[in-house]
C-alpha cells in the first residue's frame, strides 16, 4: 500500500500538537511581529516610490501626505533631500544650515553642501561662502575660498596657500584664475616660481601649460621655454641642435628631457644620442642614471634584441622591480631557462616569492631537466588557489585546493544586530531594494569604514544574501578572507547564461569567468571607456553583434538589459573563440584587447606553450585579464560540480589562425 506523504505528515502533526497550541504558535506576538515587519517594509518601499513619482510630477500635496506616512522609514531623509535640492536656490542660509545639521551623517550632505557653495560663489556671496566652506579637497572649491578671502580682505598668509595649488604641473580650474593673478602680482621671486612650474609641466607631459606660463616671463626666457617645448615635441630632431648648446643647468635639463621622450619612442636612437652627448656636458650622477635606466626599460618594452644586454649591464642599485621583471620576461620570450633561473634567484625577496616567479622558476628547472627540484616547487605552489597554483597542481597531478569556508562563520553577530548597529548599512539595504544603487553604495562603504574585520565579513555575507553580488565581492576584499567561494564567485542570472552558452556551444565556467572579471556581476556597470553591463560590451561591438543576429540597433538601455547583454556578450565571445580555433586563452585576450592585437602577439615560427604565450602578452592589463578568466573558470567548475584542469583550456599557440 502506498503512503501519501503530505497526508501522513498532516495527521502526525495533528496528533502531536493540539489545535489550540498550533493557533497559539501561529498568532504569538513574535510571529505576528516578524510578518508585520516584513509587510511594513514592503509597504514603506511602495510608498517611497510613490513619493518619488509625486515629487517628479510636482504633486506636492501627495508628496507631503506620503512623507507623513513614511516618518519611521529609515531612508525618508533621501526624499527630503530630493525635495530640498530642487528648491536650494530659493532657500535662506539658515535653512541650509539646519538641513545639513539634521542630515550630517548622510553621504548626500557632502554633495548638497557642494551645490550650495557653487550657488554662493555664483551670487558672489563670499562672506557666506567662507562660513559654509568645509575645506574640502576639490581644487575648485579651494580656489573659490581663496577668492572669497581676497574679496573679504582676509589676505594674511594667502600667498602661501595659493602657492600650494599653483605649484603643480597640471592646469587648474578656471576658479583659480583670480587667486593666481593676485599671486603673480604680489609674490616674491615670481620668476623662479614660474620656472619651477614650467619644469613640472614638462615632466608630467603638459607642454601647452608650459608654453602658456612662458608668456609671463621676459622674451629671452620665453625663447628658452620654446626650445624646451620643441625638444619635447620633436626630440630626435632637436637633440643634435642641443648638442651644440652651452653646458649649463637648463640645457642639461632640456637634453635629459628630450632623451626621455625619444627613448619612449625609440630606445636605440636615444641610446645613440646619449653616447654622443654624455661626455660633452656635466650631467649629474642622478641624471645619467635616470637616462641609462630609461633606455634599458624602454628597449624591453619595445622588444628590442639589445634589451637583455642593456638590463644586465645596469648597476645593481638601478635594477628596480621593473628591471628584474622585464629581464625575466625577456628570458621567457627567448626560452632561455638558465638565464631565467639566474634572474629569478637574484630578484628581491618580495618578488621571488610571488606565485608568478615561483611558478616560472619551477618551469625553468623542469625545462632544464631538474625534475625533482621542479616537482618540489610545483607541489609547494599547488596549495595556492590562484592561476599559478592551478597550473602547478596540474604539473604534479594533485587536486586543487578550493575549500569553501564561509566568511560569516567566525561572527557571533546576526544580520539584524549588525543593521541595528549601523544606520549606514540599514539605509544601504533599503536604498538597494529601492534601486537607488549609487546612494546605496555610498551609505554602505561609509558604514563599512566603522566596522572591524569580523563585522565586515558578516556584512559581505549579508550583501551576498541580498543578491548584491558586486558589493559583496568588494566588501569581502577589504578583509584577508579569500575562501568563501560561494560569496566571491556567485552564479547569478543562471537561466539566461545557460540558455545562451548552450545556444553558442560555450563553456559556462568561462563565460562566468569573463563576467566576474568584467563587472563583478553588476548589471549596470559602466567603464570609463564606455563599456556597458555584465559583459562590458562596447556600444560599437554590441551593435555589430546585434546586426549579425538580424536585430535592430541597440540603444544604451538595451545593452544594459541583462538578457541582451548576456545574449550579445556570449555571441561575441563565440565569434572570437571561433576565430582563434577554440583557443580559450586567445579568445579571452581578444575579448579584452581586440583580435587585431592578439594576431600581432602570435609566435613568429613555432608552437608556443599557452602558459608561456600568456606570460609574454605585452599589455599587463590583458595578461592579468586572461590569467584571471582562466583561474575564475576553474573555480566556477567547482561550483558547477565539474572536474576540469586549467591546462585543458590552454592549447599551444600557433603562429597563424
Amino acid at each position: 500500500m502506498s503512503i501519501d506523504n503530505t497526508s501522513y505528515c498532516r495527521k502526525l502533526i495533528a496528533r502531536l500538537f493540539p489545535v489550540w497550541l498550533l493557533l497559539a504558535l501561529l498568532t504569538s506576538p513574535w510571529s505576528v511581529q516578524a510578518k508585520t515587519s516584513n509587510d511594513t517594509l514592503e509597504q514603506q518601499r511602495s510608498l517611497f516610490k510613490q513619493a518619488e513619482k509625486a515629487l517628479k510630477f510636482k504633486d506636492n500635496k501627495k508628496f507631503k501626505k506620503l512623507l507623513i506616512e513614511l516618518q519611521d522609514y529609515p531612508v525618508i531623509g533621501y526624499l527630503e533631500y530630493d525635495a530640498f535640492r530642487k528648491k536650494l536656490s530659493r532657500v535662506k542660509p539658515d535653512k541650509v544650515t539646519n538641513f545639513l545639521e539634521k542630515y550630517e551623517a548622510y553621504p548626500f550632505s557632502y554633495r548638497l553642501l557642494g551645490k550650495w557653495l557653487n550657488l554662493l560663489a555664483k551670487r558672489k556671496d563670499w562672506k557666506n561662502y567662507l562660513a559654509f566652506y568645509d575645506d574640502r579637497s576639490d581644487v575648485k572649491y579651494k580656489c573659490l575660498s581663496l577668492t572669497a578671502r581676497l574679496k573679504t580682505g582676509q589676505t594674511k598668509n594667502i600667498n602661501r596657500d595659493i602657492e600650494k595649488i599653483w605649484s603643480t604641473g597640471y592646469s587648474q580650474p578656471d576658479q583659480c584664475d583670480q587667486p593666481f593673478e593676485y599671486y603673480l602680482k604680489t609674490a616674491d621671486n615670481i620668476s623662479d616660481s614660474i620656472w619651477s612650474r614650467i619644469e613640472k609641466a614638462f615632466k608630467v607631459r603638459r607642454p601647452s601649460l608650459a608654453k602658456y606660463l612662458a608668456k609671463k616671463l621676459d622674451k629671452e626666457d620665453q625663447q628658452l621655454v620654446n626650445e624646451w617645448y620643441q625638444a619635447h615635441r620633436h626630440p630626435a630632431k632637436r637633440l643634435p641642435v642641443l648638442a651644440n648648446k652651452k653646458d649649463n643647468q637648463l640645457n642639461r635639463k632640456i637634453i635629459i628631457h628630450a632623451l626621455h621622450r625619444l627613448a619612449r619612442k625609440d630606445s636605440l636612437k636615444a641610446r645613440a644620442q646619449w653616447d654622443k652627448l654624455k661626455n660633452n656636458f656635466e650631467f649629474s650622477a642622478q641624471q645619467s642614471e635616470q637616462i641609462v635606466k630609461r633606455i634599458a626599460l624602454s628597449a624591453a618594452y619595445q622588444h628590442k634584441s639589445e634589451s637583455k644586454e642593456l638590463l644586465q649591464q645596469l648597476p645593481e642599485k638601478l635594477k628596480s622591480d621593473s628591471a628584474h621583471i622585464w629581464l625575466a620576461r625577456i628570458h621567457l620570450r627567448d626560452e632561455d631557462w638558465e638565464g631565467l633561473i639566474k634572474t629569478i634567484t637574484k630578484m628581491p625577496d618580495h618578488l621571488k616569492t610571488e606565485s608568478e616567479w615561483v611558478y616560472w622558476l619551477a618551469r625553468a628547472y623542469e625545462n632544464g631537466g631538474h625534475r625533482v627540484k621542479s616537482a618540489d616547487i610545483f607541489t609547494g605552489l599547488s596549495s595556492r588557489t590562484t592561476y599559478y597554483g592551478f597550473l602547478a597542481a596540474d604539473k604534479v597531478d594533485v587536486k586543487y585546493q578550493i575549500n569553501q569556508q564561509k566568511a560569516e562563520a567566525e561572527s557571533s553577530f546576526t544580520e539584524q544586530q549588525l543593521l541595528d548597529k549601523s544606520d549606514h548599512l540599514l539605509r544601504a539595504r533599503e536604498l538597494f531594494f529601492l534601486d537607488r544603487l549609487l546612494d546605496a553604495r555610498r551609505e554602505w562603504f561609509q558604514g563599512i569604514r566603522k566596522l572591524n574585520q569580523q563585522e565586515i565579513k558578516l556584512a559581505a555575507s549579508i550583501a551576498s544574501n541580498w543578491k548584491w553580488h558586486d558589493n559583496a565581492i568588494k566588501t569581502v576584499a577589504k578583509t584577508s578572507h579569500r575562501s568563501d567561494y560561494d560569496l566571491r564567485f556567485p552564479m547569478p542570472f543562471k537561466k539566461q547564461v545557460m540558455i545562451n552558452v548552450k545556444k553558442n556551444d560555450l563553456d559556462p565556467s568561462v563565460i562566468y569567468g569573463v563576467m566576474r572579471r568584467e563587472s563583478l556581476f553588476d548589471p549596470l556597470a559602466k567603464s570609463g571607456a564606455g563599456a556597458l553591463g555584465l559583459m562590458q560590451l562596447m556600444p560599437s561591438t554590441a551593435r555589430g553583434v546585434a546586426k549579425s543576429l538580424g536585430q535592430k540597433k541597440p540603444r544604451k538601455y538595451d545593452i544594459l538589459s541583462v538578457n541582451n547583454n548576456i545574449k550579445l556578450g556570449t555571441r561575441y565571445f563565440k565569434t572570437v573563440l571561433k576565430r582563434f580555433d577554440n583557443n580559450v586563452s586567445l579568445a579571452a585576450a581578444a575579448y579584452n584587447a581586440g583580435p587585431g592585437n592578439v594576431r600581432k602577439w602570435l609566435p613568429e615560427k613555432d608552437l608556443l606553450p599557452a602558459d608561456l604565450w600568456v606570460e609574454t602578452i605585452p599589455f599587463k592589463e590583458t595578461r592579468n585579464y586572461v590569467q584571471a578568466v582562466l583561474a575564475y573558470a576553474t573555480i566556477f567548475d567547482k561550483q558547477l560540480g565539474k572536474n576540469v584542469q586549467i591546462s585543458s583550456r590552454m592549447n599551444d599557440v600557433k603562429p597563424v589562425y
